[in-house]
């Protein structure tokens, strides 16, 4: 059982993709779809529609504030476990202004809520609200970290936030860096 990705004919325990905000949508499809996951995963495809949906939404932040910095997702293969990390420096988000808690486990979200309806009108129905939520349901392990200008965490509303970081993993837990 391979233990490694398979990537522009490399195979390695990681993969690093870094993303320009200006980089076209199929660029960035056709590279996570080339990228090969391990053996022990049996549904890469969620996988990659769920960190697409990371991605996309860090891309927003950077085109609407005008961030040139890249994009990057980092993919770890850890025994049977994949951890993924998502960064980006757009500014983060309130998650007060999201259709739900954050913290909130996924299978209590209703995305067909009145709080989703309304989410999605106040966004003139160019968002949705699913992105996050679909890489909760993705992944047993979860995790968003806002970060300042020295990369440090910090708690939304305490500090000036520069960017932010998700984590997931297939297993419950986050293993290694």
């Amino acid at each position: 059982m391979g233990n490694y990705f398979d990537f522009q004919s490399k195979r390695s325990d990681q993969v690093t993709v870094s993303i320009h905000p200006t980089a076209d949508f199929r660029e960035i499809l056709l590279t996570l779809e080339s990228i090969q996951f391990p053996d022990f995963i049996e549904n890469p495809d969620n996988i990659k529609y769920a960190v697409l949906e990371l991605i996309s939404n860090s891309l927003r932040a950077h085109r609407e504030k005008q961030v040139d910095k890249q994009v990057i997702a980092v993919f770890r293969a850890v025994d049977t476990t994949i951890d993924i990390e998502v960064k980006d420096f757009g500014g983060g988000f309130d998650p007060r202004h999201l259709p739900y808690p954050l913290e909130a486990a996924a299978n209590t979200i209703d995305q067909t809520s009145d709080a989703f309806e309304e989410y999605q009108k106040k966004h003139n129905y160019l968002r949705f609200g699913m992105g996050l939520l679909v890489t909760k349901k993705t992944f047993p392990y979860f995790e968003v970290i806002f970060f300042d200008e020295d990369e440090q965490p910090v708690r939304w509303g305490e500090a000036t936030v520069l960017g932010t970081v998700v984590r997931v993993s297939t297993s419950g837990q986050r293993n290694g860096t």
